[in-house]
């Protein structure tokens, strides 16, 4: 393997701007904090947390595909990338705000906001990747991008550890100071890795001002143009059932545990810590697994370890590991083998998802038309989302009817299984991408 080019160094980093926000924000510290304390009750929190993800997922949906096909009209891609990643800052710095007793409707509008504008960070961040390096070393950078975020994943865990066991005075003045602490830990992330790609990379050269009518009209040429190709339609098809399964997974699994196991932001930092170092395997093992079995079967392989991780969560509780009574009493926090056995569940679905995300982004960087790339990757955000909302929103629903959100995630499983159908289906160009 030759050495990485500046360019492609700063790329890769640029995943590890969107990490620190979803491990602290939506899976770990700042989620459960959300449901169980700011709310007033656990089932009510988990419930507007879930309209809340399902609400962005919605808008994502619609603006993804749109700014996508607007910002291919002629524009450059840097100012796109660059306001997404001002906006995010901005909402997940105020989250510091979200003290107890505070009302939840403005949060959950920073939570919102924040969620929407990561994404739209995400989609112009893939969309330079054909940009950054070669066609043959997009699986690599792929994973390497991938890793490298999970390495960010877990310096902010970390942090939220000696927070919590050290704080500052202003942090241990505030109530909950560590839990509202994470949203401007992931705002500071984005400025420290989203910032040296905005100054190294090469942007592409603009033709003309981005255009609405254009964009507009090369969406539905877009939508047109990718529902006729089958393998594009599959594979579409494929991300979208399958992002319904890891929203869920991803957006009620600490949410899960902090109220089976009563754990609180020390210990979900644990938890988010034996998490992310298998995404860190995953990711960095995933760009090399590539280069051997292709992208499709890579992301195959994920889906696959997601659906048995997804399974040993819903069957591990308070008193069981994996559907058996263990007749171990919870006492000190991570000190019962089914707290362990939930932690190697999330270990499987973390390699699965680092698996899955960076296969299936290679796909759409192989299977798009050279010149549509950022009209592509919107279409690849909107797909993620255009029923992402639906698994987030179920769980909500069910939540407030049963006051547990385990009946929920049952349903990513069938997500998981419906997204590897259809993944299984689609054949890659060239001998070595299947």
């Amino acid at each position: 393997m030759s050495r990485l080019t500046r360019q492609e160094t700063a790329w890769a980093l640029t995943e590890a701007a969107n990490e620190p926000y979803f491990n602290l924000v939506q899976r770990y510290v700042f989620a459960p904090y959300f449901a169980g304390t700011l709310a007033a009750s656990a089932a009510v929190g988990a419930s507007l947390w879930g309209y809340a993800l399902g609400a962005a997922g919605l808008a994502i949906a619609i603006l993804a595909p749109l700014l996508g096909s607007i910002a291919d009209s002629g524009s450059r891609l840097k100012p796109w990338l660059a306001g997404a990643g001002a906006v995010a800052f901005v909402a997940a710095g105020s989250l510091w705000f979200a003290a107890p007793g505070v009302s939840l409707l403005p949060v959950a509008l920073a939570i919102f906001v924040a969620s929407v504008a990561m994404e739209l960070m995400n989609q112009f961040t893939n969309a330079f990747l054909p940009v950054a390096c070669r066609r043959e070393r997009m699986g690599l950078l792929s994973g390497l991008s991938f890793g490298f975020s999970q390495l960010a994943g877990i310096a902010v865990l970390l942090l939220v550890l000696a927070l919590s066991s050290s704080p500052p005075d202003f942090v241990a003045g505030a109530a909950n100071g560590v839990d509202r602490l994470a949203g401007p830990i992931a705002a500071v992330a984005i400025l420290i890795f989203l910032t040296p790609f905005l100054l190294v990379a090469k942007d592409r050269p603009a033709t003309n001002g981005p255009s609405v009518r254009q964009g507009l009209k090369d969406l539905r040429d877009t939508l047109r143009e990718a529902w006729a190709d089958r393998n594009m339609r599959l594979f579409l098809i494929a991300r979208m059932i399958a992002a319904d399964g890891m929203a869920i997974v991803f957006g009620f699994g600490a949410v899960l545990a902090a109220a089976a196991f009563g754990w609180k932001a020390d210990s979900l930092a644990r938890f988010g810590l034996v998490i992310t170092v298998f995404g860190v395997i995953g990711g960095f093992s995933g760009g090399f697994i590539d280069g051997r079995i292709g992208a499709r079967r890579l992301a195959l392989l994920g889906l696959a370890l997601m659906t048995l991780g997804a399974a040993s969560v819903i069957l591990t509780d308070e008193s069981r590991l994996l559907g058996f009574p263990t007749g171990v009493a919870l006492g000190t926090p991570l000190s019962s083998p089914q707290e362990w056995g939930f932690m190697v569940s999330g270990a499987f679905i973390a390699a699965g998802a680092a698996f899955t995300i960076a296969g299936m982004r290679t796909m759409m960087a192989i299977l798009a038309p050279p010149g549509k790339i950022a009209a592509y990757f919107g279409l690849y955000a909107f797909v993620g989302k255009a029923t992402a909302f639906i698994g987030p929103t179920l769980v909500g629903g069910i939540a407030s009817v049963t006051g547990s959100v385990r009946p929920g995630i049952a349903i990513a499983i069938v997500f998981l299984l419906l997204g590897g159908v259809a993944l299984y289906l689609v054949r890659m160009p060239g001998r070595r991408m299947d």
